[in-house]
């Protein structure tokens, strides 16, 4: 009796120090969908009859593929290789710890999003991600936006952190 508690014993803390921390637990191919929305605010006192000063804009959801690769085994970076559908690809770095990964700031070009019905904006915007794996095969990013956009010959400050990406392993 006493030989199976201890080879019970044995076995789970043989699984449990098996769970992948740092690179090992995030390394591998993911698709990613992200949604969220941003506050819009007129920079100067420039005016506009269409447009208030101050809007929120809930993004379009986007889809894509993500890659993560080893840069540094010893010092936990990585590489990561986001590709928005129909968008563009945006290549960062990151630094993984036990269950987490923080990525380097990255800017994007292409970010749209629609105002009313017939207005665009053409963006820039940095981003800061943050994420957490779970049941080791999903990564939820909180993300923060700051940049700015054009919208109807006036400029507008961007801000958002209330952005989520959910990747799942492939």
């Amino acid at each position: 009796m006493k030989k199976s508690i201890f080879l019970l014993l044995g076995c789970l803390l043989t699984m449990a120090s098996c769970q992948k921390n740092g690179i090992d637990a995030f390394r591998g191919e993911y698709s990613f969908k992200t949604s969220g929305e941003v506050l819009i605010q007129r920079e100067s006192s420039e005016s506009s009859s269409l447009i208030p000063a101050s809007f929120t804009v809930s993004l379009a959801n986007e889809i894509g593929q993500m890659e993560i690769h080893t840069l540094d085994q010893k010092e936990d970076k990585v590489l990561v290789i986001i590709n928005y559908m129909d968008d563009e690809v945006i290549v960062t770095k990151g630094v993984c710890n036990e269950q987490e990964i923080e990525l380097e700031e990255f800017t994007r070009n292409a970010m749209n999003f629609s105002v009313y019905s017939f207005l665009s904006a053409n963006c820039v915007v940095k981003i800061k991600a943050t994420g957490h794996i779970y049941d080791g095969s999903t990564i939820v990013f909180d993300e923060v936006y700051d940049g700015t956009a054009t919208i109807a010959n006036c400029t507008y400050k961007i801000r958002g952190n209330n952005i989520r990406t959910i990747a799942t392993r492939n």
